[in-house]
């Protein structure tokens, strides 16, 4: 049976807009409290508190969602320690070690608690007495968070629970009709597909980022469900997934709201690399997990250096001989002072040195390995996004998590071009990305891509996304949806993608299972009906036949 326990709107919703949920099993879930009950309904200030409280839940999940699952399994990070002489974070993930007892994240990784609160505002929203079409907006809002945890849960789990109402909220307590297996996938994207077609609907002919006061760019809006129809309907496009086989038509849907996306919205790329991330709600984003200092700040020190253990700041020099001397202003009361993450060095040689996103991007630790006097590149330190030093001369790391801007878009529109087989807009696109890339060394002659086949075009598609989306959790997404061959091999399995050229990221032969995650006992020994993800099941488990 399942055990359910409370989902609470605490009091800080009606003080800051702060939305807390209890959620350590996948439903666990029960009777809302006071504040979350009928009572709580009754005005717009609730509901405008109740979106704030939406959207602190989204930047709770924003780790999980850009780091955990859009980048650690990507191929491209050091497996082992770090340059700076500490064993890396999250290394069971990073290593692909997943099986019924390594599950990398449990619970669903929570994401079911957020799904509730959408309902919850889906459900009571009609009862408060507001201006329609602000609460239509609201509710537009409602539809596009729940579609997009949804569309993570698809691509990390594949089939999955759908929950879509409240009885757990109402007080059903019944485990026998709270209980929920696990849906087929196709039936989980159509349920994507129909949250997606809702929240576009029912914001009507919005074109702005703040209609009600709410922050520009941090509040989902309707270019964001935009976005993530593109993202969607690629998947749909190009993806078999258990019973689901992809259907080329859902492309040319997707290519409809890239283009939507481009045109209706008044984005543009900023000229300057660095800008997309030291400028926030620029011209280029279309939806962001906001920073700031005094409230939530992001881990990027992580990906940094230590300046009291670590090996870095004692034993390294820059490019350039110079001493390391805490390029980032780590070492000022605000600094990071574990380095757990690290890119591998291919990543980081990839750049041409005129590519304004290499130094944008990294900084490269040098040491003379073989005491010859020639310096070698030891580690990468990624500097983009890095945040501030204050006023008080202290290290903030208050960057924003960018989750869709207008690159993307471009990228997406070369990747659908090219399985279309329209080179000239596949050359377009990466072109435009290029071309801001090098800036004033632009030449189109020496630095612009000429299209090929489809495994050129695709390769190339993927490679200007690795120099482009660092740490924005794009890569395991890529190597997953992108396809050696039209209709082909995943990337995921092709050496060629590889940091080393000869092993792919997973094994086709032993590994083809690991594309989706493990679900952990805990779920299963709660609810009976939950199946574990094919492949992972052994002698012990009952696994999901799609």
């Amino acid at each position: 049976m399942a055990k359910f326990k409370n989902i609470i709107l605490t009091g800080a919703v009606l003080m800051g807009g702060m939305l807390g949920t209890s959620c350590n099993d996948w439903l666990d879930l029960g009777p809302i409290d006071y504040y979350g009950s009928e009572n709580y309904w009754k005005s717009e200030e609730n509901v405008v508190a109740y979106i704030d409280g939406l959207h602190k839940a989204m930047r709770d999940h924003a780790f999980n969602h850009t780091i955990v699952f859009g980048e650690l399994r990507g191929g491209h990070y050091i497996t082992d320690y770090t340059c700076d002489g500490s064993a890396i974070y999250n290394g069971a993930i990073v290593n692909q070690r997943f099986d019924q007892d390594n599950t990398g994240v449990s619970n669903f990784a929570d994401i079911y608690g957020k799904i509730t609160n959408c309902n919850l505002l889906l459900a009571r929203i009609d009862d408060v007495e507001m201006n329609s079409t602000k609460k239509d907006y609201y509710k537009a809002v409602a539809h596009g968070l729940r579609a997009f945890y949804y569309f993570d849960l698809y691509r990390i789990y594949g089939g999955v629970p759908l929950r879509l109402d409240v009885a757990v909220i109402d007080g059903e307590l019944d485990p026998l009709k709270l209980i929920q297996p696990r849906q087929k996938p196709s039936q989980v994207l159509a349920q994507i597909k129909a949250d997606i077609t809702e929240s576009l609907n029912l914001f009507g002919n919005q074109t702005g980022w703040n209609p009600y006061g709410h922050g520009a760019k941090c509040y989902w809006n309707k270019a964001a469900t935009e976005c993530l129809a593109a993202d969607v309907y690629m998947w749909g496009g190009k993806v078999a997934l258990g019973d689901y086989t992809p259907n080329a038509a859902d492309l040319e849907t997707a290519k409809t709201h890239l283009n939507n996306v481009i045109n209706n919205y008044g984005l543009k790329l900023m000229a300057d690399f660095t800008e997309v991330f030291n400028t926030k709600a620029n011209d280029e984003v279309v939806f962001a997990i906001r920073y700031a200092e005094g409230e939530a700040t992001n881990n990027n020190g992580q990906w940094a250096y230590s300046t009291t253990t670590g090996q870095t700041h004692s034993m390294s020099v820059r490019e350039d001989g110079s001493p390391w001397n805490d390029p980032f202003g780590l070492n000022t009361g605000g600094g990071y002072n574990y380095m757990g993450y690290e890119y591998k060095k291919p990543i980081f040689e990839a750049y041409d040195r005129e590519d304004s996103r290499r130094n944008g991007t990294f900084i490269g630790s040098y040491r003379d390995t073989d005491e010859d006097g020639v310096l070698e590149l030891y580690g990468t330190h990624v500097l983009k996004n890095i945040g501030i030093i204050n006023s008080s001369n202290q290290r903030i790391y208050s960057g924003d998590y960018i989750y869709y801007r207008l690159a993307w878009a471009y990228l997406a529109l070369a990747e659908i071009a090219n399985h279309q087989g329209n080179n000239a807009d596949v050359e377009k696109y990466i072109n435009l990305v290029r071309e801001r890339a090098y800036g004033a060394n632009w030449n189109k002659d020496t630095y612009g891509y000429v299209a090929g086949d489809y495994t050129q075009n695709e390769l190339a598609i993927l490679d200007e996304k690795n120099k482009e989306f660092v740490q924005e959790g794009q890569r395991w997404w890529d190597l997953l949806r992108m396809t050696y061959t039209k209709g082909g091999e995943k990337l995921v399995f092709r050496p060629e993608v590889s940091m080393d050229g000869v092993n792919p990221v997973l094994n086709k032969d032993t590994e083809a299972h690991k594309i989706l995650w493990p679900i952990n006992k805990g779920v299963m020994s709660n609810d009976s009906t939950i199946l574990q993800t094919p492949g992972y099941g052994g002698n012990s488990q009952k696994e999901c036949q799609w």
